[in-house]
């Protein structure tokens, strides 16, 4: 087991990790170049954008940090940051343990003990870094007595460049609450720009795959098993940064009626478990100049 942050390193890519601040990737360079937006060890992932952490047990928000499940009331106290709702789960805020593993990757994992979610599971982030490509894992598993709901999810933040053209295949995207950017009201179509500024939607009905490069920058390719199968685009005006975030359910899902299969959150029997993978693969579209 280790203790701190981890660095990996294979062929192009080097990758840090600092699992006790919430099992977050802070940084991931392909040929000395930054994939993911830089962060820090040692800093909790809610005071960086930057890097890539978990979502579990559940992605994004969940409204008012409350909902029910078979007749029982479950209150989560709200992050400060966005009150009142809860939000992007339990991991991010976890330290979890890690150690370095045979294929030359690592293993992330934390156990959480029942309290305000009342539930005991386990999860687990697998990385390696194989054929040219970063791969993450995440799981959950049930260790409880009773069902529990669950959902998945890894939110990176790449770095943005200069003239960002993002395309992803999806069904469309949930509106979000005219007073509350972050909550589903209703499906729509797609925008024809998915790079463009100002975009904080979850898109449903996702392929799995999608790609984004611009004009000066790195062509990236983000693929995702089909346990992940719906894609948060967050585009922040004015940022150096910007987010695609494969999820296993709709925000605040746990909620919501009438939603198809694929983007409900699901519930596990004891001992079940949800997994679900994102690749990240890079090629050079143009050459860095020299130093």
């Amino acid at each position: 087991m280790q203790d701190g942050a981890l660095i990996l390193r294979e062929g192009d890519w080097m990758v840090e990790l600092d699992p006790a601040n919430g099992g977050q990737v802070v940084r991931a360079d392909w040929r000395g170049r930054p994939v993911l937006a830089p962060g820090r060890s040692g800093r909790a992932a809610a005071d960086q954008q930057a890097g890539c952490f978990p979502l579990v047990p559940f992605s994004n928000r969940i409204r008012d940090g409350r909902f029910h499940f078979r007749g029982r009331e479950i209150l989560l106290p709200p992050p400060e940051y966005v009150a009142p709702h809860a939000l992007h789960g339990l991991g991010w805020r976890a330290a979890w343990s890690a150690e370095l593993t045979a294929s030359g990757g690592a293993r992330m994992w934390f156990e959480h003990v029942p309290g305000s979610w009342p539930w005991r599971y386990r999860a687990e982030q697998v990385l390696r870094i194989a054929a040219g490509s970063l791969q993450i894992t995440i799981s959950v598993a049930n260790l409880d007595t009773g069902p529990m709901p669950a959902g998945i999810g890894l939110h990176p933040y790449f770095v943005r460049p200069h003239g960002l053209q993002l395309t992803a295949s999806t069904h469309g995207r949930w509106t979000t609450m005219p007073s509350d950017t972050g909550l589903p009201f209703r499906r729509a179509a797609a925008p024809d720009d998915l790079g463009a500024p100002g975009l904080d939607h979850c898109f449903y009905g996702w392929s799995g795959k999608a790609e984004f490069a611009g004009a000066d920058a790195l062509a990236i390719s983000l693929t995702a098993t089909p346990a992940l199968g719906n894609l948060v685009i967050y585009t922040p005006p004015g940022e150096p940064y910007f987010c695609a975030e494969p999820v296993s359910h709709v925000n605040n899902a746990v909620n919501m009626a009438e939603l198809a299969p694929a983007e409900q959150m699901i519930v596990l029997a004891p001992g079940e478990r949800l997994q679900g993978a994102m690749t990240v693969s890079v090629r050079p579209t143009l050459t860095p100049p020299e130093a």
